[in-house]
């Protein structure tokens, strides 16, 4: 297990946003004895004006953090940096204040907490991330690159954004890669990415017979009550067809709608942010939006969930894309129905445990009536949560942090001697 290292993780998203990988990944390598610096997004693209409440969380985090030195602790181990960066892929004025005012800004927070960085470890592929990098790895330190995403769609600079990947590649021991897709796509020269996508917290995400039959407490040990989601959801009509996660622009709300006008007898069901405009669904009366929620209570929502969904827009970025739902769902034993993603498709092909629909309503709806009429006994349970062992976030972590640290031995071992003439 990788322990006692320094580690600064240059991260995709803010520490406060829908828990995902990042911070699981973070949390994991604090709690293991590492020292952790978790930077928070520096940007793919220049902020929208959907955006402004982030821009003020960051300026609000920046603020309050600039007596600590610009850092907030969070847990034991494991700090958060939220930096004042410039849109990536700017002018070269831009460019050049980003690298000679903002990021060594970021070099000082680390040198604050007296951090000698063994592991670089980025999400981000963009211009300013390999920047960032090429600051802090040292020689006998090692550059992790975690490809979760296919960012050239997300950004308007496509090209540019595929060169700083490809230098960011070049930079780093390891590549890691959330599907098989995104690894052939980072697989250089010869070069194998490892494919590890986001797992399951199997030891939050669990519902063992007993609890399923205990109604849901709040945190403070009080039976769920009204404002926390759980009692709405165990007053309303069955069935309940849930959806934890960011209700982002690759939600399908068109499908989403004209499902919930086919079956108004239906409860639908949305955990998650609003980060994209919800139009008719914030006025439909069978539509349920319970915001965003803790990861931690999560489990005690789809515990009322009949169905877990997955409806996603299908494109190139989705095509690339591994709901970490997914395994979330079955591991609480749920029946999943998921719009055909191609990454869905071949988990499905290896498990056989969701079922799949286009982005047609009446075939999705079709989907969800024959997940309702499955068998809900202890043995189809039972399997689901087993193919969701399979993707426990224990043993990917693991496998993670040997492979990080045979890098290190391999740059930290000494040179062979030559033999003179």
């Amino acid at each position: 297990m990788l322990s006692g290292r320094d580690i600064i993780l240059v991260s995709s998203i803010e520490w406060e946003f829908n828990w995902q990988g990042h911070q699981e990944i973070a949390t994991r390598l604090a709690d293991a004895g590492n020292r952790v610096l978790y930077i928070e997004n520096l940007g793919v693209r220049a902020p929208r004006l959907n955006d402004a409440w982030r821009v003020a969380q960051r300026f609000s985090h920046w603020a309050g953090s600039l007596l600590d030195g610009g850092v907030r602790q969070v847990s034991p181990n494991l700090y958060v940096c939220s930096p004042l960066i410039l849109p990536p892929f700017g002018s070269g004025l831009c460019q050049q204040v980003n690298r000679r005012v903002l990021l060594p800004l970021l070099l000082r927070a680390a040198r604050n907490l007296r951090f000698e960085p063994d592991v670089v470890w980025t999400f981000l592929p963009t211009d300013t991330a390999a920047s960032l990098v090429r600051m802090l790895r040292t020689p006998r330190g090692v550059v992790v690159y975690y490809c979760i995403a296919d960012f050239a769609e997300l950004s308007p600079h496509t090209e540019a954004l595929r060169r700083s990947e490809r230098s960011i590649i070049e930079m780093s021991e390891l590549v890691f890669a959330q599907g098989q897709h995104l690894a052939e796509h980072c697989s250089r020269d010869g070069r194998k990415a490892e494919v590890f996508p986001f797992g399951v917290n199997l030891h939050r995400f669990t519902n063992t017979r007993d609890e399923a039959k205990t109604p849901a407490r709040n945190g403070n040990g009080a039976r769920g009550g009204k404002g926390d989601g759980l009692d709405l959801l165990s007053r309303l009509p069955r069935p309940v067809i849930g959806y934890v996660g960011g209700i982002h622009r690759y939600f399908d709300v068109g499908l989403m709608a004209s499902m919930a006008r086919e079956r108004p007898e239906w409860s639908w069901v949305l955990v998650g942010p609003a980060q994209t405009p919800l139009g008719e669904l914030k006025r439909m009366p069978n539509v349920h939006l319970i915001g965003a929620k803790p990861h931690e209570e999560l489990p005690r929502l789809i515990r009322c969930f009949d169905v877990g969904i997955v409806p996603y827009l299908t494109n190139n970025y989705t095509a690339t894309v591994v709901p970490t739902k997914i395994n979330e769902y079955l591991a609480m034993g749920k029946p999943v129905v998921s719009t055909d993603l191609p990454e869905v498709n071949t988990f499905n092909g290896k498990h056989g445990v969701i079922i799949t629909s286009p982005n047609n309503p009446d075939e999705f709806v079709a989907s969800i009536e024959k997940a309702l009429v499955l068998p809900g006994g202890d043995a189809v349970v039972s399997h689901r949560q087993t193919v969701a062992a399979l993707h426990g976030w224990e043993e990917r972590f693991e496998r993670m942090s040997r492979l990080i640290e045979q890098a290190l031995r391999n740059k930290r071992a000494p040179a062979p001697e030559r033999n003179l003439p």
